[in-house]
């Protein structure tokens, strides 16, 4: 494998200087997970971040909690910053969207690679998973040619981390297991493709994911959100651990309401959804003023 160390690939990453982060995951409840979104059309208001928002209902659906959101520029220097800040709160789980292309700015393979303190590596398994890619798409007339010497910054990756698999496009995500058990997974940023290497990836990961989660959406009789907040706050008081909120819907050509959601997650979705359903039906009888 050749290596190369990701701080003299570029001048504009400096050393830190550091050791890799000491990661240490919770061993019970639910999987914490942190998501980095990557590209500085995002910071400038060019594209919204539908990516961190799919992630998030994903692991949501399996149970995880999403304790933060992060959106940071493309440069080596801001990913490795973001991975290294994230590690440092002991997430069980780090995923990362973007900047995994052929193209000057995807830079991500570089950040995570600085963040961990591993060097980059030629990796013949990556090299192949381009190849066949390039390959197939070309075969399509989706590109033209196979792999050459621009495309081939795609396999260089930290060493030791686990290409994974992208069977709608060329970039391959990226997998790094750190001691401890904390993983960070590097997701390309297309939506289509980003989605398709995270079902990829799931069973790869090896963490507990563990229970259900439910959630249900009434409308309330009122458009008055203050008018809502003692009765919410007394179910709040009742169900502590179910997510209880409102919003406003409609608007004023439509008619204004106000939407009550709860969501709640337990052991299994059966048992979710039956803490929903009681939740709900607690609701109906405090709005029908039955204490």
């Amino acid at each position: 494998m050749k290596l190369r160390d990701p701080k003299r690939s570029s001048a504009r990453v400096r050393p830190s200087g550091r050791p890799a982060p000491k990661v240490r995951p919770a061993r019970s409840g639910p999987v914490h997970v942190e998501l980095i979104s990557i590209g500085r059309e995002l910071l400038r208001g060019k594209i919204a971040d539908g990516n961190a928002q799919q992630v998030a209902r994903r692991l949501t659906q399996h149970g995880a909690m999403i304790r933060r959101i992060t959106v940071v520029d493309d440069r080596p220097g801001s990913i490795s910053a973001a991975v290294r800040e994230a590690l440092e709160r002991d997430p069980h789980l780090v995923v990362t969207t973007g900047g995994l292309g052929p193209a000057d700015d995807d830079r991500t393979a570089e950040g995570v690679a600085d963040a961990v303190r591993r060097p980059l590596g030629l990796d013949h398994e990556t090299k192949s998973l381009v190849e066949e890619a390039y390959r197939r798409l070309s075969s399509k007339n989706i590109v033209a040619g196979g792999l050459t010497a621009a495309r081939e910054g795609l396999c260089w990756i930290p060493v030791g981390a686990t290409p994974v698999v992208n069977p709608l496009g060329v970039a391959p995500g990226l997998l790094v297991r750190m001691p401890g058990g904390a993983v960070v997974l590097s997701l390309p940023g297309t939506p289509e493709e980003m989605l398709a290497v995270l079902e990829t990836a799931l069973p790869l990961l090896k963490l507990a994911f563990e229970g259900g989660i439910a959630e249900r959406e009434i409308e309330a009789p009122t458009s008055d959100e203050s008018a809502l907040a003692p009765l919410l706050d007394r179910l709040a008081g009742e169900f502590p651990g179910v997510w209880i909120n409102s919003r406003p819907a409609g608007s004023r050509r439509s008619g204004r309401r106000v939407v009550v959601r709860v969501e709640a997650t337990a052991a299994s979705q059966a048992e979710a959804a039956a803490v929903v359903d009681g939740c709900v039906e607690r609701l109906l009888a405090l709005a029908a003023g039955n204490p």
